[in-house]
């Protein structure tokens, strides 16, 4: 849920190539890159803070279907719940968890759950959620992910589950891995659920019979994409200006940072749904919360799951 929408310049793309916003895509413009990877992280919590509430409870909220969620709509696919296995009395810590909606879908499942975010706003969300809910046992964390291992003093969870646009915005995976192995138990997992790299190199650009996809991004970009513009994911004319700087991942580099970490995976799969759809010209709803590709376009890879154990 927290990946934007991939209309994005390059750096190698700047002095040349000028993006104008297709009708229903957010108006994003090439930034100025951050000194280090500290201003970046510091500009994107800025910029998540300022989302997380009108996320929860503003006009962003019916993109996330929180009336819906709250009646009891889970936030869950199905395979989700089948890769990941019975939850039941289990500990399940969410990485990145923004507003807690993923994390308390598996709280109902049987989770004993701890949310981490960088965003005190998200975590502050989160909570009034937990208890509006009833879950008492709910923990969310204001941390970042990299400071993780020291923010929950070493405490050790069953499940690590994380993704759903997460990967985009941490600038080293390798650090991330780690931190992943430090938290989890002995036969703990490692759950996520992203967007492939096939659809991160992907942009929308009007040909001429419409609307139509082509390939334009670097996966061998090593700095961040930094980007100044307005409007959300969850809700594209809300007015205020942001920076944001995200940084590509490929399969290789992922498998690479989780193996090296100490951890096998034992499960990827591959789907040709989406958790949020990029191109609104081009998709159309697959189930609640997810989005195909519509009926006379070329399927390609749009999500994908991967599962991972410490040994």
């Amino acid at each position: 849920w927290h990946t934007e929408s991939r209309l994005r310049s390059r750096d190698s793309l700047r002095q040349d190539f000028i993006y104008h916003a297709l009708p229903g895509s957010m108006d994003w413009r090439p930034a100025s890159p951050p000194e280090d990877d500290e201003q970046a992280i510091r500009e994107n919590l800025e910029s998540w803070d300022d989302l997380a509430h009108m996320h929860a409870q503003g006009e962003g909220a019916e993109f996330y279907r929180i009336k819906q969620w709250l009646a009891g709509e889970t936030k869950l696919a199905p395979w989700e719940i089948e890769e990941v296995g019975p939850v039941e009395g289990k500990s399940l810590l969410h990485l990145q968890c923004h507003i807690g909606t993923d994390t308390l879908s598996w709280a109902r499942e049987g989770a004993r759950v701890t949310g981490l975010d960088f965003s005190p706003s998200a975590i502050a969300e989160a909570s009034r959620f937990a208890d509006i809910l009833g879950f008492d046992d709910a923990r969310f964390v204001v941390s970042r992910v990299s400071d993780a291992v020291e923010a929950l003093k070493g405490e050790q969870f069953d499940i690590i589950y994380t993704g759903r646009g997460a990967l985009c915005w941490l600038p080293d995976l390798r650090d991330w891995a780690q931190v992943c192995t430090s938290l989890l138990k002995p036969g703990g997992i490692l759950y996520l659920e992203e967007s492939t790299p096939t659809v991160n190199i992907m942009d929308l650009e009007e040909g001429p019979d419409g609307p139509r996809l082509v390939v334009k991004y670097d996966l061998f970009e090593e700095g961040p994409i930094s980007e100044v513009g307005e409007g959300s994911y969850a809700y594209q004319e809300w007015p205020g200006e942001r920076v944001t700087h995200c940084w590509e991942y490929r399969y290789d580099t992922l498998f690479e940072a989780i193996t090296e970490a100490g951890l096998r995976v034992d499960m990827f799969s591959e789907r040709d749904e989406l958790f949020f759809s990029p191109w609104p010209q081009l998709l159309e709803p697959s189930r609640t919360n997810y989005w195909k590709l519509k009926d006379g376009q070329v399927r390609i890879p749009l999500s994908f799951t991967l599962r991972a154990i410490k040994e």
